[in-house]
């Protein structure tokens, strides 16, 4: 081996690399590659250059091979966790982040996507162990209890509880951490059996996080979305370019207003054993952000096209091909036309919930990401008569085609319900579906822990022990909040 010029040669494609010249790096590690095929820093720069312009299975398997031959690079064992969630793998990165920890085990952003990993996998216990390991450091307890309290509420302490309460109200700590800190006490105080004051802790955590969020720019983007779906897919629009689409029925579409048991209804069919859930791929939405063409016809070999590069991501996030995929973006109730006419034969499902138990469960709910419009009592309602206004559309044009599941009846008497759903899905009764909590795998959701339980009608009408608190959301509901005989609107999603 060459030992000058390999060395001329990495360094060749460090300097490259830092350069933003990633063609000229890679060909150059390929190089310093060729000349010692042994040498592992070649293939991890390779991995790396990768990852940065998109080919992650690719960096996947180079990644592999740098780790099978020397485990204890924590951090090819790191960027091996992060591909492999990034491609839906929450298993593998899990295993990948747990072996860069037994490398460095001072390495907190891993132990921090370890932590979060193994929550998503329903390890709750292991997750919240991970995590009180990162509250001992200062600069990094706050989120630490935070995400210990959204995880399992009663692993707080009284004497935590307490620390949190004096950091939630302290100028110094930043107003993210603080609306995080307020979301988690609710969470305890709830658990306690304090609903009055766990809502008071709620109500802060969405006065704290709305004002960090442009959340009047966000409704008008939704309306204007919603808008921009009912005048284009219209009847006719879609009777004259019906049928043309890819022919296949593996995809099950699942969508529904945030929190309203659509986690649910995906955990009861992937349980089946001819359904494999993907989760919130968020696939369509980004497929779809520049198909809609200007012009009044849409050819058919585009609607082909779409639906061919749909399927391919799903497979590229793990879909085996052979079982029917459940897809659970909600997003995609802006897009039921385009799921019609891209795969006629798909089915769709809406998850139904009474909209003043949704909401309530929205205000109480910390989202990772998005849904900006939701951290405000008014704004909810809105945003649901705005969501209910879209779906009332698409009932219209499309009679029939989107099968409501409501809330309600699935968690009073669970085995009907589903007997119904799998019926109109074409898939035969299973009784497995009825143990749907004893899944295992990823669940990347809100509901992550919930759905992790039996079916309970707990939260069923719990709006209704805090009615005046919740007068802003039943105002901005208006004829969808609840009937003056006590009742709530839009429960059956009429």
């Amino acid at each position: 081996m060459d030992s000058a010029g390999l060395s001329r040669k990495l360094d060749d494609g460090a300097r490259r690399f830092a350069a933003g010249d990633l063609t000229g790096a890679a060909r150059a590690y390929r190089e310093a590659e060729r000349l010692a095929p042994d040498d592992l820093r070649a293939g991890y720069s390779l991995a790396i250059i990768d990852i940065r312009e998109g080919r992650l299975a690719r960096a996947r398997t180079r990644l592999e091979t740098v780790v099978r031959r020397e485990p204890q690079h924590a951090m090819a064992q790191h960027n091996l966790g992060a591909v492999a969630q990034q491609l839906g793998d929450w298993e593998a990165a899990a295993r990948a982040y747990a072996a860069a920890i037994a490398a460095r085990p001072d390495a907190a952003a891993t132990r921090e996507a370890l932590a979060i990993a193994l929550a998503i996998l329903g390890r709750v216990d292991e997750a919240v162990g991970q995590h009180r390991e990162l509250a001992c450091e200062p600069d990094r307890r706050w989120a630490a209890l935070t995400r210990i309290a959204l995880l399992d509420p009663s692993a707080i302490a009284e004497a935590e509880l307490g620390e949190m309460h004096g950091a939630a109200t302290q100028a110094s700590v930043d107003a993210e951490t603080r609306a995080g800190l307020c979301f988690a006490i609710g969470e305890v105080l709830d658990r306690r059996g304090q609903p009055a004051q766990a809502f008071e802790a709620f109500a802060e955590g969405n006065r704290l996080k709305r004002g960090l969020i442009n959340a009047p720019g966000a409704a008008r983007a939704n309306a204007q979305a919603a808008e921009r779906m009912q005048a284009r897919m219209t009847a006719d629009f879609l009777a004259a370019h019906e049928g043309r689409g890819d022919r296949t029925a593996q995809p099950i579409f699942i969508v529904g207003f945030p929190r309203s048991g659509s986690t649910l209804i995906e955990q009861v069919l992937a349980i089946h054993p001819q359904v494999q859930g993907l989760g919130e791929t968020g696939v369509l939405p980004e497929l779809l952000a520049q198909a809609y063409p200007a012009a009044p016809r849409l050819p058919a070999a585009q609607l082909k096209d779409l639906g061919h590069r749909y399927l391919a991501a799903m497979r590229a996030r793990g879909w085996d091909g052979r079982r029917r995929f459940v897809d659970k973006t909600l997003e995609n109730y802006l897009h039921v036309g385009m799921i019609h006419l891209m795969f006629p034969r798909a089915r769709i499902v809406e998850s139904v919930r009474d909209p003043m138990d949704a909401g309530l469960s929205a205000f109480r709910q910390l989202f990772a990401s998005g849904n900006e419009t939701l951290y405000d009592l008014a704004d909810i309602g809105a945003e649901y008569r705005r969501y209910r206004a879209l779906m009332d559309h698409w009932r219209e044009v499309l009679p029939g085609r989107v099968i409501e599941t409501p809330y309600e009846a699935l968690v009073a008497d669970p085995e009907p319900e589903i007997r119904v759903l799998l019926a109109r899905l074409g898939l035969p009764w299973d009784p497995a579906v009825l143990r749907f909590h004893e899944r295992g795998g990823a669940v990347r959701t809100a509901s992550s822990v919930q759905v992790r339980r039996p079916m309970s009608t707990a939260s069923v009408g719990a709006w209704r022990a805090l009615a005046d608190q919740l007068r802003p959301l039943i105002a901005a509901l208006g004829p969808l909040g609840p009937s003056p005989n006590g009742g709530s609107g839009a429960s059956d999603g009429t």
